[in-house]
C-alpha cells in the first residue's frame, strides 16, 4: 500500500514542468468551442477552462495529440458538454425497432456508408440514427468529450464531462488514452459517455485516477460501460503496459458493468466505491490482468463485485460488502 501512495507522488513530481509560462483561461462563448479549446492547450502549458459564463459546449471530440508537460484545469463549475445528445424521440425510435432485445455478438451487416458492423443490435442503431439525422458520415460517432493520444505529462484536473448518452454504436469515450503516459486525471466527474466514460488502451502506461466519479443519467440508452483498460484480447502489445491506479473513485448511479474492465493492465483500486445496482460483474478482469483491490466499499446494489476470467493475479485487502461475498485471492 506504501508502493501505492509513492508512484502517487512521483506523478506529482514528474507532472510539474522545469519552467513555468504564463496559463490561457478561456471561458464559454456558447458555440462549438472544440477548435479553440485544442489550439489553447496546444499553444499554453496550461489551459483554464472558466465555468462562469456557462457550459463548453463541444461538437466533436478534442484530439490532443504528440503533446508533453500539458495541465487542463477547470475553475467555476467547468463543464465540457456534448453539442449531440440523445432525446425522447430517438429513444422511442430505438425502442419502436426493439433494438434492447437484438444479438451483440453477431448478425450484423454492412452500412449504406460502406462500414461494416459485426454486431446485429449496434448494426440496426446505426441504420437507425443514420436515417434519422440524414447523416451518412456517422458524424454523431464523435460525441466524446477528449481524446490524449501519443502524449506524455499531461494532467487534467476539476472539470466535469457531459457525454450525449450512452448508446451502442461504437462511439467516441468521454476522455480516452492511446499511447499516451504519465496521465493523472484528478476531481473529474463523467457522466453518459458514449461509448465509455473513461478507456486507457494502446500501450498506455503510468495513469492515475484520483477522486473521480463515473455514472449515467436517465439521458442513456444502452451500453452504460464506463471504464476499459485494454481494448482487445490480442494486442499483446499491451502487456508489461497499463498500468493504471483508481484512488478514491466512485461507479455510481447507471454504470452497469466495466469499473473497470481490465486485458493485461496491472490496476490497483484504492479506497473507491461502487454505488450503483448491476447484475453485471462490477470489476472485470480478463486476459493477463493483475488486479488489487485494496478498502474497496461494494453497495447492495452489486450482486457481483469480481469476475476473473483469464486474470493473472488479483488480491483483496480490507474490502467491505453490503450483500454477502466471500474475496478470495487468486496469486
Amino acid at each position: 500500500m506504501n508502493k501505492t501512495y509513492l508512484l502517487v507522488c512521483l506523478f506529482f513530481l514528474v507532472l510539474m514542468p522545469c519552467t513555468t509560462h504564463a496559463s490561457f483561461t478561456i471561458q464559454s462563448d456558447k458555440t462549438d468551442m472544440s477548435d479553440s479549446i485544442l489550439h489553447a492547450i496546444q499553444h499554453h502549458d496550461t489551459t483554464i477552462l472558466d465555468g462562469s459564463n456557462g457550459d463548453f459546449y463541444i461538437g466533436h471530440t478534442i484530439v490532443l495529440k504528440h503533446l508533453k508537460n500539458k495541465a487542463v484545469i477547470g475553475i467555476n463549475n467547468a463543464k465540457l458538454r456534448t453539442l449531440f445528445r440523445l432525446n425522447g424521440e430517438i429513444r422511442n425510435m430505438l425502442d419502436s425497432a426493439e433494438v434492447l432485445s437484438l444479438s451483440t455478438s453477431d448478425n450484423g451487416g454492412t452500412l449504406p456508408n460502406g462500414m461494416y458492423v459485426r454486431e446485429q443490435r449496434e448494426f440496426v442503431t446505426r441504420q437507425l440514427l443514420i436515417n434519422h439525422l440524414n447523416d451518412a458520415d456517422e458524424s454523431f460517432r464523435s460525441a466524446g468529450g477528449i481524446q490524449i493520444s501519443h502524449c506524455c505529462n499531461i494532467t487534467i484536473n476539476n472539470l466535469q464531462f457531459q457525454g450525449p448518452g450512452a448508446i451502442d454504436v461504437s462511439g467516441n469515450d468521454l476522455l480516452g488514452m492511446d499511447h499516451s503516459t504519465n496521465v493523472y486525471i484528478n476531481n473529474c466527474i463523467f457522466i453518459d459517455g458514449m461509448d465509455g466514460n473513461l478507456d486507457i488502451t494502446s500501450q498506455s502506461d503510468s495513469i492515475t485516477i484520483a477522486d473521480c466519479y463515473f455514472g449515467y443519467s436517465a439521458l442513456s440508452y444502452d451500453h452504460m460501460n464506463s471504464c476499459l483498460i485494454g481494448a482487445n484480447d490480442r494486442i499483446v502489445a499491451d502487456r508489461g503496459k497499463l498500468h493504471v491506479t483508481y484512488i478514491r473513485c466512485t461507479w455510481g448511479e447507471g454504470c452497469r458493468q466495466r469499473m473497470p474492465m481490465v486485458r493485461y493492465g496491472t490496476v490497483v483500486l484504492d479506497d473507491c466505491k461502487w454505488l450503483c445496482s448491476t447484475a453485471h460483474p462490477a470489476i472485470d478482469a480478463r486476459k493477463e490482468s493483475k488486479v488489487t483491490i485494496i478498502n474497496g466499499f461494494f453497495g447492495s446494489g452489486i450482486a457481483t463485485p469480481f469476475r476473473g476470467a483469464e486474470s493473472a493475479r488479483w488480491q483483496w485487502h480490507n474490502c467491505t460488502f453490503s450483500v454477502p461475498y466471500q474475496p478470495k485471492d487468486n496469486n
